[in-house]
């Protein structure tokens, strides 16, 4: 999808679909096969965080309520859409889309986003440089490591934040902007757009009308 508006509107019509039922998410996950990249995604540091997560929240909710495997499987398939959106984006886009969705007042709130993304950038970066140097050290990642990593991350988002308020002070920005976005959707784009509206369709309507429907 070139259209960055019709990605995240996919991404986030398929999530919403994953999160109702498990229909939609079966849908949602065979949309997820078909994405370019999609493999790409899940050889992100932050995927095995998150998937770990999902499961110790999978295990207490089918402990507590019993719809731990139908909780781990929706959330599963929205942590694959995500990390997809996270792997697809170019910096920029938010931007453009924000603009293009608000007009003027959708300056700021662009210009947030993609600080935000930039942030996650440097997130990653700087957990794969520690990565490198505990291994280096031959110092495993375990509890007595973890305090100064996390010290490390805040301080060093802490002098980033520091460096960006004192650009965008140089720079005598003070609330909002121009911009005039572009877009060149494509016939598939369009297509990808209106096959995420029937999943979203089917996932909301009971299985047995869906296969009224189909006859």
């Amino acid at each position: 999808m070139q259209d960055p508006r019709i990605r995240i509107f996919v991404i986030i019509v398929l999530s919403v679909a994953a999160f109702i039922s498990i229909a939609g998410a079966a849908l949602a996950f065979l949309y997820w096969i078909c994405l370019p990249g999609r493999f790409q995604c899940i050889k992100k540091p932050a995927a095995v965080l998150f998937l770990s997560m999902i499961i110790v929240v999978s295990v207490i909710t089918e402990v507590t309520t019993g719809n731990g495997l139908s909780y781990f499987i929706r959330m599963t398939v929205i942590l694959l859409l995500a990390l997809y959106a996270y792997t697809a984006y170019v910096p920029g886009e938010f931007f453009r889309v924000s603009v293009w969705l608000f007009g003027p007042r959708g300056f700021d709130p662009g210009l947030i986003a993609e600080m935000s993304m930039e942030t996650l950038n440097d997130l990653e970066d700087d957990s794969s440089k520690i990565r490198i140097a505990l291994r280096q050290k031959g110092v495993p990642l375990g509890f007595h490591t973890l305090v100064p990593v996390i010290g490390m991350f805040v301080l060093n988002q802490i002098r980033r934040a520091h460096d960006q308020a004192d650009l965008l002070t140089v720079r005598g920005y003070r609330n909002g902007g121009t911009l005039c976005p572009r877009f060149h959707p494509e016939i598939l784009d369009y297509v990808s757009g209106i096959v995420a509206i029937c999943m979203l369709f089917i996932a909301i309507l009971p299985v047995r009308d869906v296969f009224i429907l189909l006859h």
